[in-house]
């Protein structure tokens, strides 16, 4: 679905369900009501929970035990408190991710084992990683339209930007003297203000002449 971000993630992803497919989501998703809608609507979901819901009335689910899993846990349920509980059962299964933390998934699928359920959570995160690394590298720190062209044209724009960056500097490091080093961050940085040491200034002249003959003139 597109918005123009102007509104929140929440009730706008209640337009994203369709029975022929998988919700995955994070945490703030895992509203009880919702979670007792989906599994009435045929809306499959794997959905994390929030560390301070309630498992009430837990049974273990069968299933074939691997020693190399990352699960520690998969059972049936109820969640919440007797004040606000969901009407449904339903089935969470609990593994530990790289760090050892405990991530807590909530799913109606029954007929598929939990490190697949936990795997189907661990692709969804890949996508936040993704979304992490634009904001930390790409230095979009507001958005110069709203329409779609707009905000893809300035993404793939800081991309391509990035990535000649980034490979004017890993080519020009190891080049230079080990005693001039430079971070990307403040290679990107002193670049930016035409503040590089002379010696990375030489370097990266010689490079550009040599992958550009016809002789384009880049400022550093």
């Amino acid at each position: 679905m597109k918005t123009v971000g102007s509104k929140h993630d929440g009730p706008v992803s209640e337009g994203l369900s369709h029975v022929d497919y998988i919700m995955v989501m994070d945490r703030a998703y895992a509203k009880l009501e919702r979670l007792d809608r989906y599994k009435e609507n045929g809306q499959s979901f794997v959905i994390r929970l929030k560390d301070n819901v309630h498992i009430e009335k837990p049974r273990a689910f069968r299933r074939q035990q691997n020693p190399n899993s990352s699960v520690i846990r998969d059972i049936t349920c109820q969640l919440g408190t007797t004040q606000c509980r969901s009407e449904q059962r339903h089935r969470v299964v609990i593994f530990q991710d790289f760090e050892g933390r405990e991530i807590r998934i909530v799913t109606d699928l029954m007929q598929v084992t939990a490190e697949q359920i936990a795997e189907m959570y661990k692709a969804r995160w890949q996508i936040e990683v993704f979304f992490r690394w634009i904001k930390q590298h790409l230095n979009i720190p507001t958005l110069f339209g709203t329409t779609e062209n707009a905000v893809y044209g300035q993404l793939f724009t800081a991309l391509i930007v990035y990535v000649l960056l980034k490979w004017l500097f890993d080519t020009t490091t190891s080049a230079v003297s080990k005693h001039a080093p430079l971070s990307f961050a403040r290679f990107t940085r002193l670049f930016s203000l035409h503040l590089l040491p002379t010696e990375w200034k030489v370097t990266i002249q010689q490079i550009i002449q040599f992958y550009n003959p016809v002789g384009v003139i880049f400022a550093t």
